[in-house]
């Protein structure tokens, strides 16, 4: 907690800095309007207000025409026009007050802006494609060819903004109390401050030199490279003190174990100590039975409450997640694969060296540290001075921020170490926490601070403010995650302070770079993929701010696939621990399973999310993001068939051939990048659609048959991974859909009520069909029970929420142990043998 105050203690102080000082204070502005947006901005930039047009340099009219003789007089005799039109005006007030006749036509559809290809600092200074959507507006049409549209709607071409002659402007688009979007952006505040200094004859200052832009000036980026040269100079100093002392005491390294009795009662005398599926399939089951309680409130909280009532603006929202998306391409490359590699080698040493393999994750904490330290500085440095004056200006304060989260950069580090040894509860708990239920307590919080702070800082504003607080929740969710996982490594008796030590060698450096750097390629080639896909849709795809907000939301439902993924993790170290030793059955068994759970899972996700979120998106939420029903129809198929690319993921880094991992996904994102740049122009976000389909299917695909020849002999059972779960998912749908025929009415009640029946009452009924189907053997049903039984707190809803209605259904199938898994039993044996080889902590 301490350190998050300082990041926002420093950050505050960085934002106070921000002078509202301004280009030009001799140009004399007559303006008549509502006080809004519109006045605010004048006002930021200081312009001198009159109350009299003839002493006017420029006229700026929102809505209104008080004298449109007077005011065509007054420009007639040099002054400038920025006229912004509104709902109350006729086309002769408008044709009189600019001398162009005109007809105008109310329109209220939404559309998306872009600029002309023309040569004007109005469509190279104001990065138009990321503007909001308009609606209330005037189509403007005139038979005068003089008149120079700058700003059009993308879907016909329509005139948003033009110049009718070198001073005067029109907005067609209306800014009284209409379109608070569009004056919520980021650029709206200069826009206004670039029509008045165009009109008024003068050259302005371009977006990033503008002191009022919410971007990094010079008293904030000094201010910044002070405190980052602090932590550099503070961090390498700790690092050379604490190995001094390492390397003084090596005997410390011998103290995994802080708390003997704990210990043995919380670990040693359990199951998790004993070599099987059961204990990734435990951590698993916790996930599962928790993630199905949590993600209603979650959906709820993302869908509904954060951007209705804390934050309600899809293009913040929709900046936040292309940072977030950005970056992860800069943390898998300088993170180097650390993070895998500890867990890998702690899993593989564990049987018979634990010292050597705490010291994979004492590797990791100091090259976390200190490379967190140069990364931050770097991104910093890049986005204080380079992203200004770029395409991604508004996003310069969020880059900071969220590069803050690398300070220290291991507050993971018990996740993993959980992970390593296969304490496989403790860490998808923490997996909870960070990603559902810690963000959903800490987010209303500082989002809430923000965006009240940038009410107060117009230049900056609510929604900008807010967005500043979505990377202060981040690190908060970091930091509290870390206390949590601090708690429980003590809790079950390890010794946390010795993986703070620095008893590494350079062969454990050697040896997890060797691995960490191809599981860092994959890992960067996909986030390549993510940053490209920004790249492109960057300059290709109209509107992209809210439609990434659009685009974000649906994502939020796909997000619960990755619930299998804490199945996966824990499946990667039991396949590093089996393999290492020999036992290749037991590894195929445990990849076998890891599909069979993989689909079965992935097949009730889909049917419930096809069957009830384009629903709840329609009911729930408001006209901003009405699109993301309909975006959320594909995705939700497309994430229903990740599994097989991420059970063959982990599968490779298992088996000790990471760089498979890098080929695969350096091939799935070249496919899925190459189809986007050809498709995007003419399909628009339907072209990411299609490249993510094409690019997922061949990848999964090719893994499967790749492992089987280079890793170890792969099992695919059928009916228990494929068929079963598509027959019960299929079923699932067709009930959820009568049922949501009848109950849905289009509003938010009817739909956060079918959401919740959807995803938590239907889960039984989903695990009795899926044993109906013939989902079981004797064998595997057993397994699940006894994983069941290690669930801890969440055992009860595990028992009665899924173990029951499936073994029911099993009991009731006419197909029950009709397709079999048939190599648990020598899996089991082997299984056997590895837990009697391993030592003692």
């Amino acid at each position: 907690m301490r350190k998050l105050i300082v990041i926002l203690a420093t950050l505050l102080i960085a934002f106070s800095l921000v002078q509202p000082a301004h280009a030009d204070d001799s140009i004399r502005v007559f303006y008549a309007g509502p006080d809004g947006g519109v006045k605010t901005a004048l006002e930021l930039a200081k312009f001198v207000l009159v109350d009299d047009l003839a002493q006017a340099d420029v006229i700026v009219l929102n809505g209104v025409i008080p004298d449109p003789e007077a005011v065509r007089a007054r420009t007639e005799e040099g002054a400038g026009l920025a006229l912004i039109l509104g709902p109350d005006l006729t086309e002769a007030q408008v044709a009189a007050a600019t001398g162009i006749p005109l007809t105008l036509t109310l329109r209220e559809d939404a559309v998306s802006l872009t600029s002309l290809d023309v040569d004007d600092p109005l469509t190279t200074e104001i990065i138009w494609n990321g503007a909001p959507q308009v609606r209330e507006r005037f189509e403007a049409q005139t038979p005068l060819s003089s008149v120079q549209p700058l700003v059009t709607a993308y879907e016909d071409g329509e005139w948003i903004l033009w110049q009718a002659r070198p001073n005067e402007f029109v907005v067609n688009a209306f800014l009284n109390d209409a379109n608070p979007q569009i004056q919520e952006w980021g650029y709206f505040n200069y826009l206004v401050y670039h029509l008045v200094e165009r009109a008024a004859g003068r050259t302005p200052l371009s977006f990033a030199e503008y002191p009022v832009s919410p971007v990094p000036h010079a008293a904030e980026r000094n201010f910044l490279w002070a405190i980052l040269g602090l932590m550099l100079v503070t961090t390498f100093a700790a690092f050379i003190l604490v190995r001094r002392h390492s390397l003084k005491h090596p005997e410390a390294l011998d103290q995994i174990v802080s708390d003997r009795t704990r210990f043995e009662v919380r670990e040693e005398a359990t199951e998790w100590e004993q070599v099987g599926f059961h204990r990734p399939l435990g951590g698993f089951i916790v996930a599962l039975a928790i993630g199905l309680v949590l993600f209603i409130p979650l959906i709820i909280y993302q869908n509904l409450i954060l951007p209705s009532f804390i934050l309600p603006s899809a293009q913040a929202l929709g900046i936040w997640g292309r940072v977030t998306q950005f970056f992860n391409l800069a943390w898998y490359f300088f993170d180097m694969g650390t993070s895998v590699a500890f867990i890998k080698y702690l899993s593989q040493y564990r049987v018979n060296d634990p010292r050597r393999g705490i010291q994979f994750g004492q590797f990791f904490i100091w090259w976390q540290a200190l490379s967190g330290a140069v990364q931050v500085a770097i991104v910093v440095g890049l986005a204080s001075t380079l992203a200004p004056r770029s395409a991604y200006a508004l996003y310069a304060w969020s880059i900071a921020i969220h590069a803050f989260i690398q300070i220290p950069g291991f507050y993971q580090v018990f996740r993993h170490a959980f992970n390593g040894f296969q304490r496989n509860d403790y860490s998808r708990l923490l997996d909870l926490a960070l990603s559902v239920f810690v963000p959903m307590l800490v987010q209303p919080i500082f989002v809430g601070l923000m965006y009240a702070w940038g009410k107060g800082h117009p230049s900056f504003g609510g929604a900008f403010g807010g967005l500043l607080g979505l990377g202060l929740a981040a690190y908060a969710a970091e930091l509290t995650t870390f206390a949590w996982g601090l708690y429980l490594y003590r809790r079950v008796g390890y010794n946390a302070k010795v993986l703070f030590l620095a008893h590494f060698d350079w062969d454990v450096v050697k040896t997890s770079f060797r691995f960490g750097v191809f599981e860092m390629l994959g890992s960067a080639a996909w986030s390549f993929g993510q940053a490209a896909e920004i790249a492109i849709t960057q300059t290709r795809l109209i509107n992209y701010t809210e439609i990434w907000g659009n685009w974000g939301m649906a994502q939020n439902f796909i997000f619960a696939f990755n619930v299998t993924q804490t199945l996966n993790d824990g499946v990667m170290p039991a396949i590093s621990e089996a393999i290492s030793s020999g036992k290749k059955i037991l590894s195929q068994y445990y990849s076998a399973m890891a599909y069979k759970y993989n689909a079965l899972t992935s097949a009730f996700i889909g049917a419930v999310l096809l069957a009830v979120a384009p629903k709840f998106i329609l009911g729930s939420t408001g006209v901003e993001f009405q699109r993301a029903a309909l975006y959320v129809i594909p995705l939700t198929i497309w994430g229903a068939f990740q599994f097989p690319s991420w059970v063959g993921d982990n599968v490779q880094l298992g088996a000790n051939k990471p760089w498979l991992k890098s080929i695969l996904v350096f091939s799935e994102q070249v496919i899925r990048v190459v189809l986007a740049w050809i498709l995007l122009a003419r399909f628009q976000v339907t072209a990411l659609i299609i490249a993510y389909f094409v690019g997922l299917t061949m990848k999964g695909v090719a893994a499967y048959f790749i492992n089987h020849r280079l890793c170890f002999p792969q099992r695919f059972y059928v009916w228990q991974s494929l068929l079963a779960p598509i027959l019960a998912g299929a079923a699932h749908f067709g009930i959820l859909s009568l049922v949501n025929g009848l109950l849905w009415k289009g509003e938010q009640l009817t739909s956060v009520l079918i959401f919740f029946i959807g995803i938590l009452p239907s889960f039984p009924l989903y695990a009795f069909l899926y044993g109906l189907f013939g989902g079981w053997d004797a064998a595997t049903l057993a397994e699940l029970k006894d994983s069941v039984a290690l669930t801890g707190g969440a055992r009860w809803l595990a028992r009665w929420g899924f173990y029951e209605p499936t073994a029911l259904g099993a009991r009731l199938s006419p197909l029950n142990n009709r397709f079999p898994i048939s190599i648990r039993a020598a899996a089991m044996a082997e299984a056997r043998e590895l837990t009697e080889e391993k030592v003692k902590l």
